[in-house]
């Protein structure tokens, strides 16, 4: 199987070049086969290799190596992909999620004028992902990296006709550049002390090495997974993101690119773990995030926003886990968040396509009973994501938290932290069931009602019109449904590091603990939007009400903090510059000036040969004078 490694990226790749040069020719149906089918075949050798991993020894690989496709003098990279415990689980992931979202997409997407288009970019997508993932090395990640980085802005303004699309794509792009920076000299400091790319070497020595070029190598790779896996101060790009259709929000920013930073640091975790005021940080940052993105999401009304600010705030708690030093804590929460979170924008996508693209919360209401499939799948998800009892969400939630509590790495602010991801785990499943009260419970606020508005007519479809999704985009439910109900049941932590010492002492009650704080959550905002709405105006019409209430729907000012202390002074020197340097220096006085310089001097000069012979007589007069000065002075001398 060692040898079938490298079509886990390729097919997906040949897919993409097939319907991105042809599929305007063959037809939406054979662009739909020929892009399910290569991901299809990428998840079985993926499964194939799991297996192969799975059923030997713990450090047992399988690697591929194709020689060096980059040399320069002593600097060589390679070309080689290794399937290990830790790349086999995150190949099923993607690719797994992959197909099934792949399926969906044909009913989602049917239609569309850039059907084959969108196609050709998820197939690109899943070959980058497979890359990062597979790579031995840390140049080849790089590639990746940088791939899945190219889909998304493609992704995100797909429907490039509109503006806001647009500008969400080149948001998110120039905000990932900036991570990318860091991520890029990480990789320089690495080959300056390491002398090599490799994982291998990188892992084996790094406990050799000087512990300040270790925190400085770590910080720098901390700052490209904060651009990838959008935590704080480079998280705002994920909820502009959302403009992309809904299963790249369920692809790229829920089930696997969003993941990648966690990945990094799971890859080379023990060079982390010589830099523990790096994993410090990580754990303060991924705390913080979780918390600022779930205030965030209270106030939100667009459907897919409320999931983007989950995302960025589950993301926080998988880095509050590798900032513990619990690297495979954190990757069972990038398994679980996978699931229900795919789920949930997929059955977000699902309500949208059935209103006709709705997106706005408040034109929606009581849809369980138009669409009781869609409504049972999204409770589901929405139970996992809250951290219900026994659902995928509430083991590996909790895994973090008791990890947080008890701890495996020495981080100091240890309960601070963990009392920040109790409180944020309230909060998330408070925000998640408003969502679900807004959606499916109340009355239908959309349009057809006899007392519906002219203005609420003009946005929303009637009721009566509103039908479930076609069965291709039920199925991909249905298997994310089942999964994230039993997903919390696989001991990956154990089986990433068979030698891990989690503290048993608390893990039960820290579980009771988890699983009333999310029921508390659940029954919080159940009550408060079905049966007291009154209550909830009353105290947002207050003054405390009203100022957390705009902090939250202008999400914390962030955005305007940017423009004013970023963007807007870069905007200004850049003015600057094109005026003064480009318009003055280059225009004016270097391109205009020489010109007119030339043409002066040419001008003067010209004067010499008018072809008048008083003016050659003057001018030889003139020469002679000078001579004869010249001498007389030289002669006098």
């Amino acid at each position: 199987m060692d040898k079938l490694i490298f079509l886990i990226p390729l097919l997906p790749f040949l897919g993409f070049l097939v319907n991105g040069l042809l599929g305007r020719r063959l037809g939406d149906r054979a662009v739909a086969i020929i892009g399910c089918a290569s991901v299809a075949g990428a998840f079985a050798i993926s499964v194939s290799s799991f297996l192969q991993v799975y059923d030997a020894k713990p450090d047992t690989f399988l690697q591929q190596d194709f020689g060096a496709w980059i040399q320069a003098g002593d600097l060589s990279v390679s070309f080689g992909l290794v399937i290990d415990s830790l790349s086999g689980v995150m190949c099923l992931v993607v690719t797994g999620v992959g197909l099934l979202i792949h399926i969906y997409s044909t009913g989602y997407m049917k239609g569309d004028a850039g059907y084959y288009r969108f196609f050709a970019y998820l197939n690109l997508f899943m070959a980058s992902m497979l890359v990062l993932v597979a790579a031995d090395n840390i140049v080849l990640m790089f590639l990746g990296w940088e791939g899945v980085g190219l889909c998304s802005y493609l992704l995100i303004g797909f429907w490039y006709k509109g503006l806001a699309n647009c500008s969400a794509g080149i948001k998110a792009f120039v905000v990932n550049r900036i991570g990318d920076l860091g991520f890029l000299l990480g990789i320089f400091a690495i080959w300056a002390v390491f002398d090599s790319f490799k994982f291998s070497d990188i892992v084996a020595d790094a406990a050799t090495k000087d512990s300040s070029a270790a925190f400085w190598i770590c910080l720098l790779l901390f700052v490209g997974a904060c651009g990838k896996s959008a935590q704080i101060p480079l998280y705002v790009w994920l909820p502009d993101a959302m403009a992309g259709p809904t299963p790249v929000s369920a692809l790229i920013h829920a089930a696997t690119m969003v993941t990648s930073g966690v990945y990094l640091l799971a890859r080379l975790g023990p060079l982390f773990d010589a830099a523990p005021g790096v994993l410090t940080i990580v754990a303060t940052i991924g705390a913080l995030t979780a918390l600022l993105a779930a205030l965030i999401a209270f106030s939100q009304n667009d459907i897919k926003k409320v999931l983007a600010y989950s995302t960025v705030s589950q993301l926080g708690y998988m880095f509050l886990a590798a900032g513990m030093g619990a690297y495979s804590v954190a990757i069972f929460h990038v398994v679980t968040h996978a699931f229900f979170k795919a789920l949930l924008f997929l059955g977000a996508g699902a309500v949208i396509h059935s209103l006709h693209h709705e997106q706005d919360m408040r034109r929606m209401g009581g849809l369980r009973r138009r669409l009781p499939w869609t409504f049972a799948l999204y409770l589901i998800g929405g139970l996992a994501l809250s951290g219900f009892p026994l659902t995928a969400g509430f083991f590996s939630k909790d895994e973090i938290l008791h990890v947080a509590h008890s701890g495996l790495g020495n981080i100091g602010p240890r309960g601070v932290l963990w009392g920040i991801g109790l409180l944020t785990a309230l909060f998330t499943a408070f925000y998640t069931f408003r969502q679900i009260a807004l959606v499916f419970f109340g009355s239908y606020r959309g349009a057809s009602e006899p007392q519906a508005s002219e203005e609420s007519a003009a946005h929303g479809l009637e009721l009566d019109k509103v039908k479930e999704s076609p069965l291709s985009m039920r199925i991909p439910l249905i298997v994310l449904a089942a999964l994230s109900l039993t997903g919390g049941f696989l001991a990956i932590p154990h089986f990433l590091q068979p030698g891990i010492e989690i503290p048993e002492d608390g893990k039960i009650s820290g579980l009771i603990i988890g699983g009333i704080v999310s029921i508390a959550g659940i029954a919080a905002a159940l009550t408060i939007y079905l049966r007291f709405p009154q209550a909830l105006k009353g105290f947002i019409s207050s003054a405390p009400g009203k100022l957390a209430h705009r902090l939250s729907s202008r999400k914390f000012y962030v955005d305007e903090i940017y423009q004013k202390l970023i963007i807007r002074p870069i905007g200004i020197m850049a003015e600057i510059c094109f005026y003064v340097v480009d318009r003055l220096i280059i225009d004016i006085l270097l391109v205009h000036g020489s010109g007119f310089g030339a043409s002066a001097l040419g001008h003067l000069l010209r004067r010499l040969q008018d072809g008048r012979t008083p003016t050659y007589a003057a001018w030889f007069l003139a020469g002679a004078i000078v001579v004869l000065a010249v001498t007389l002075w030289a002669a006098g001398g």
